[in-house]
């Protein structure tokens, strides 16, 4: 199939392609480095494509249906941050970090969370009345469900990884398909707020020093600045606390 998209001819020598699930993933690489890559989605669910350039000092990811929506991820003393760009404006920053619970960054939300036997530690800041009535649905479930190794610290190999994401044959199902993208989501470990000092004002979080999934890790929940609930469980079983504690966080 012939597709010429935004001035690229994805049918040219330099793109290669590889068919997916529900789309196809064209990479162009320019002196031996992956330089571009184009999703095609061709549900009729999806119906668009994912553009991914990689630039001096970002990634720059952009959805063709959604022209006011922009994902960058950059470099911060070798640890990533992806940040969510609604209408010029950073409406969410994502931010890899090094987990001490004695020493936590201030006024922020702190999630953790299991992956591919790598835990993932980071600090969300967000500014949602940048979007107003606007839902920008799938743009929000690339930004959250990319999944990138948190060990990555350049973006040649960050970018590689994204690009051997979207070859695997179940990725837009991952990104789009709840049912789907639910089984294989990461294993919660940690939700937390911090106030101004950096100490834990709200939260839930599993001390999870145990490789082992099947044995038992201690969890504390937290409100209002003080521990109000303590137990042990396995990380399955810390799952089903952990949603429980979420809902009860949105009633």
């Amino acid at each position: 199939m012939a597709s010429l998209f935004f001035g690229q001819n994805l049918d040219s020598p330099d793109y290669k392609e590889t068919k997916i699930e529900r789309g196809s993933t064209f990479k162009k690489y320019k002196n031996g480095k992956l330089d571009s890559i184009v999703v095609m989605m061709y549900a009729v669910n999806y119906g668009n494509a994912l553009i991914f350039a990689r630039q001096d000092n970002e990634i720059k990811i952009t959805n063709a249906a959604d022209e006011n929506s922009v994902i960058k991820i950059e470099l911060k003393n070798k640890k990533q941050v992806r940040t969510f760009f609604y209408k010029n404006k950073p409406a969410i920053v994502v931010e890899s970090i090094d987990f001490d619970i004695n020493q936590l960054p201030k006024n922020t939300t702190i999630t953790r969370s299991l992956s591919n036997n790598m835990i993932q530690n980071v600090s969300i800041k967000t500014n949602y009345e940048v979007f107003g009535d606007d839902n920008p649905d799938k743009t929000f479930k690339l930004f959250y469900g990319l999944n990138i190794r948190p060990d990555l610290d350049n973006l040649d190999s960050i970018f590689e990884s994204i690009g051997d994401f979207f070859s695997e044959e179940d990725a837009l199902l991952k990104l789009f398909y709840a049912s789907y993208a639910e089984k294989l989501a990461p294993k919660a470990l940690t939700y937390l707020k911090t106030n101004e000092s950096g100490i834990i004002s709200d939260g839930i979080t599993l001390d999870y020093q145990n490789k082992n999934a099947q044995e038992i890790n201690s969890y504390n929940i937290y409100k209002n600045g003080k521990i109000i609930k303590s137990g042990k469980a396995t990380l399955a079983d810390f799952q089903k606390i952990y949603q429980d504690y979420i809902i009860r966080l949105q009633e």
